[in-house]
């Protein structure tokens, strides 16, 4: 019986993909130049989803539907090397749409993620250590484990993408408390005022009344 063509064979199932990304033994995924792809749900990111807020209700079905969950894809390189261990690293990209509360008028505010770091990894953390620091932003070194759990690695990468303190460009809405502070500050300074004119005497009576007692 012939060997049946690669390219014939059904697509791994979305489950199998999953059994993979959490268990992943990196040298032999590297060593066979593998490939995955698939989605992953935000909701199955915990410690992401403590960041996150839902969409506006204006917002579309279809965008509403494509802002919950990460697009992903892995690629495993293996790179032979003469008199030292060879070169084993990983390619992720990771596509995402969140929805953060924005610090100025506190709506939901979209920030598009999209991530392409390189993993290196290498025995031993000292090893590690070492050539991440000589690496620098190039790519990221670590110490090659029994088995990595990628959907892990990239709710890791998510959490380091946010940004400090998220802002519309221009906020959707008016900024009533703001507004509010700024009349309630006008109107205290205009009562202050108010009552310091009337505290403070008029010149001109007060010259006036100094003519006066001259005649």
């Amino acid at each position: 019986m012939p060997p049946s063509d690669a390219s014939s064979r059904p697509p791994a199932s979305p489950t199998a993909r999953a059994s993979r990304l959490s268990d992943l033994d990196v040298a032999a995924f590297a060593k066979a130049g593998a490939s995955l792809e698939g989605v992953t749900p935000l909701s199955d990111m915990v410690r992401l989803g403590e960041s996150l807020v839902r969409p506006p209700s204006s917002t579309s079905a279809v965008e509403a539907s494509a802002s919950d969950h990460v697009t992903w894809q892995l690629h495993g390189e293996w790179k032979e090397a003469a008199a030292r261990p060879a070169e084993i690293r990983l390619s992720l990209q990771v596509q995402a749409r969140l929805w953060l509360t924005c610090q100025r008028c506190l709506q939901p505010v979209a920030h598009d993620v999209s991530l392409n770091p390189v993993l290196r990894f290498v025995d031993g953390e000292e090893e590690a250590a070492r050539l991440d620091e000589e690496a620098g932003d190039e790519e990221d070194v670590l110490a090659l484990p029994r088995s990595l759990k990628v959907s892990e690695l990239m709710e890791d990468e998510l959490i380091l993408a946010l940004p400090l303190v998220p802002l519309h460009s221009v906020c959707p809405v008016p900024l009533p408390y703001l507004e509010s502070s700024e009349t309630q500050a006008s109107t205290h300074i205009t009562a202050d005022d108010s009552a310091a004119t009337a505290d403070k005497p008029n010149p001109f009576a007060v010259l006036a009344q100094l003519k006066k007692k001259g005649k």
